[in-house]
């Protein structure tokens, strides 16, 4: 049955021969290394786009489609399971039980819901999420690290920082997905000043006080004068090893992405406006309640902030480990504490962008690795199931109130409007500004931003 489904839709992985194709690098362009450095180097970003930061939350594990977005009603029972519909502001369309605050603003946000890609591995279909690349083999020994930049640090690299102090990407609370057993969230071939700045731990309770990372808190034992003379000091260790550092076309040498990183890092230290980013305490108690008393809540709130702050992506994990992979007692976990939160953490950020002035500049995208099986198995649970899924796009310049796309009657494969998942990053990439053909060298081969992938016409 599977393989019957699996024959009628695009197979996302890509051959050389599609490679070329699709990045437009001609046989001649290959061999000629210096044309295509110079591709990779040129400006290619819209100066003025839509959307000046983006703020992307991760379900990671694997949102079941049929128990929020894509409800089946009319399937039998062993599809549709145990949550009924309500109606939403838009209509016709009904979503579930467990998510009112969001069903009652439709009309502000848009729904995919036939999104679709190639793998059901979690480590897979994570490296794809965050990267529009598959990854063979990817787990959580051999291969769990990128084998492509991750999104966030291409903006990093093509858009880079808004402001002084503050980093150009963040991960809340870290860039570890899987129990930090993988991380994808990083920049491979584009050099760790391109990687996360990590948040670190967030409160899980709207009470509690956050804890600034140690690395945004300079010891009171030095004052600024003293630091910055370190600064100095570690400057001039380093100018030794600098004509060693052979800086390859399109990438950074070793030492010269240690120099970017360290600076952007000494930066934030001595630099008041990252530490007020970061600093939930700012915040009213009504505000920090309001988004909700639980992790997801307080997520959402610091992801606001580091957007408003100016930070140009922010990628926010609603999960510690696998939250949403509800192989086991599905319905009970989503009714219970998933959906409930999410309903309010997610419509509350969207309230307050609205309220603050920033939606129309902060693209906000909700993400799964994949959805689940449209049969309920036999632990009242869904499995992986990445052949049809459903998500949600909102802000930084879109058209909202769309509900696009459909699955068939038991929510197995797209039936209308298939979207595979690299034009879901095609259009947020086109939103921030930045060409997709845009090409990065790497172990002397040139590679696009995304291979394949194209805006959502709908939305833009």
């Amino acid at each position: 049955m599977r393989k019957a489904l699996l024959n009628s839709r695009e197979n996302g992985f890509a051959s050389r021969r599609q490679f070329l194709q699709s990045s437009g690098v001609a046989i001649g362009a290959i061999a000629g290394g210096r044309t295509l450095s110079v591709r990779a180097e040129s400006g290619q970003t819209n100066p003025n786009p839509p959307a000046k930061r983006a703020i992307v939350i991760l379900l990671q594990g694997g949102c079941s489609q049929l128990d929020t977005w894509d409800m089946k009603p009319e399937a039998p029972s062993e599809y549709r399971g145990e949550f009924d519909s309500i109606a939403t502001a838009t209509a016709g369309y009904r979503v579930c039980e467990h998510m009112p605050r969001l069903a009652a603003m439709t009309q502000r946000f848009n729904v995919l819901r036939s999104v679709h890609h190639g793998t059901p591995s979690h480590e897979a279909a994570i490296h794809w999420v965050l990267t529009g690349y598959d990854y063979p083999g990817a787990n959580v020994t051999t291969k769990n690290r990128n084998d492509a930049p991750s999104v966030g640090s291409i903006v990093a690299k093509v858009r880079g920082a808004s402001r002084p102090g503050l980093p150009a990407y963040v991960c809340v609370p870290d860039k570890g997905q899987l129990g930090d057993r993988v991380r994808y969230a990083g920049a491979h071939h584009l050099g760790m000043a391109f990687d996360p700045f990590e948040s670190g731990p967030v409160p899980t309770d709207a009470a509690s006080a956050y804890q600034l990372p140690p690395y945004l808190v300079m010891s009171p034992a030095i004052d600024v004068a003293r630091f910055q003379n370190r600064q100095g000091l570690l400057q001039r260790l380093d100018n030794f090893t600098r004509a060693a550092d052979n800086v390859g076309a399109g990438n950074f040498g070793a030492m010269t992405g240690i120099d970017q990183f360290r600076h952007t890092a000494l930066e934030m230290v001595s630099h008041p406006v990252t530490r007020d980013a970061f600093d939930l305490s700012q915040e009213t108690i009504e505000t920090r309640q309001r988004y909700g008393n639980h992790k997801l809540g307080q997520r959402a709130l610091l992801a606001r902030r580091l957007a408003e702050a100016g930070v140009p992506f922010t990628l926010v994990n609603f999960s510690d480990n696998q939250d949403w992979d509800t192989h086991v007692g599905n319905f009970a976990s989503m009714k219970n504490t998933l959906l409930p939160r999410f309903d309010q953490a997610v419509s509350t950020l969207l309230d307050d962008l609205t309220q603050r002035g920033l939606i129309d500049t902060t693209l906000v995208a909700i993400i799964s690795e994949f959805g689940r099986t449209p049969k309920i198995n036999a632990q009242a649970g869904r499995d992986h199931w990445s052949d049809v899924f459903s998500l949600m796009l909102t802000g930084g310049g879109l058209k909202t109130g769309h509900i696009l796309g459909t699955s068939n009657a038991r929510a197995e494969i797209p039936q209308d409007r298939p979207i595979h998942y690299n034009d879901v990053l095609a259009t947020i990439y086109r939103q921030l500004g930045i060409a997709t053909d845009r090409i990065f060298m790497h172990a002397g081969r040139p590679v696009p931003i995304l291979y394949q992938g194209a805006p959502i016409a709908e939305l833009i």
